[in-house]
């Protein structure tokens, strides 16, 4: 019921979204339960990176509209309002858990991406579309400022510009100019060649010293939010905690000996008690 399925293959997990007849509108249950899925799949050593990818002629529609005729809290007294700001971070952290995640997260795109779509697209490191995708920051045509990331992370990704035309003006953005501006890194022509490319990157990807991966992924998303200095100081610690010289030998070896690298495997994240 949670509006997609996961699957586990070489050390690759795929996270697909199924409800390709409401293209793939989030529903209650998918904001409710993709935090903890995520983080279920952080806690595993055997997980190098996360394709996210969706059934049917679109990405994402956004927000099913079944959320807000379910019941959606009105914020029309200071206690309503007060609770409303909680609902709102719990809405944030849907998508926000794909960003902490320690392993890379690939969404592969086609059709429309819009609204919440576009907002969980954004939170993904890397996106890959078909020619068919495009863009839309649908929440200002509907009479809401968008509120789950996408004006906080595509300042970062797009020019400030671009952004201000579509959250002002409710505009698509096509594939081809979103792979000229830089938020997507590649365009191919069908879905299905869109998802194979987005697989072929995530088995490069998995191919890399796993500690390495972990580490630029936090340092990038640090250094995105801090100052040059506070990143800089940031990485200089974390280098010091992460460096393996067992790992540059390995990666040395594997390139004179064209064969894959022995690196140190991460370790499964345990909670207090658990063994």
């Amino acid at each position: 019921m949670s509006g997609y399925t996961i699957s586990v293959e070489s050390e690759i997990a795929h996270l697909r979204m199924n409800r390709p007849e409401a293209y793939n509108a989030l529903r209650a249950d998918f904001w409710n339960s993709l935090p903890d899925t995520i983080a279920e799949l952080d806690k595993r050593a055997d997980i190098r990176c996360l394709v996210l990818s969706a059934e049917g002629k679109g990405f994402c529609a956004g927000m099913d509209l079944s959320v807000f005729s379910g019941g959606m809290l009105e914020p029309n007294s200071p206690a309503a309002r007060e609770a409303f700001y909680y609902l709102a971070r719990s809405l944030q952290r849907t998508f926000s858990c794909l960003e902490e995640a320690r392993f890379p997260v690939i969404g592969v795109i086609q059709g429309p991406c819009i609204g919440a779509g576009l907002e969980l697209a954004a939170a993904c490191d890397l996106r890959i579309a078909a020619s068919d995708a495009y863009f839309r920051i649908e929440e200002i045509n509907t009479g809401i400022m968008a509120d789950v990331g996408a004006l906080q992370r595509m300042p970062k990704i797009l020019p400030d510009p671009v952004v201000r035309e579509m959250a002002f003006l409710g505009t698509k953005l096509s594939a081809g100019r979103a792979r000229e501006l830089g938020f997507v890194m590649s365009v191919l022509d069908t879905p299905e060649l869109a998802l194979n490319a987005a697989m072929e990157v995530a088995r490069s990807i998995s191919d890399k010293a796993p500690v390495a991966l972990s580490g630029s992924k936090a340092a990038l998303n640090w250094a995105r939010d801090h100052s040059v200095a506070d990143a800089l100081e940031w990485s200089a610690r974390t280098q010091s905690a992460l460096w393996s010289t067992a790992d540059i030998s390995a990666a040395i070896t594997a390139r004179e000996t064209k064969s894959p690298a022995d690196y140190e495997r991460l370790l499964d994240i345990k909670m207090i008690g658990e063994t």
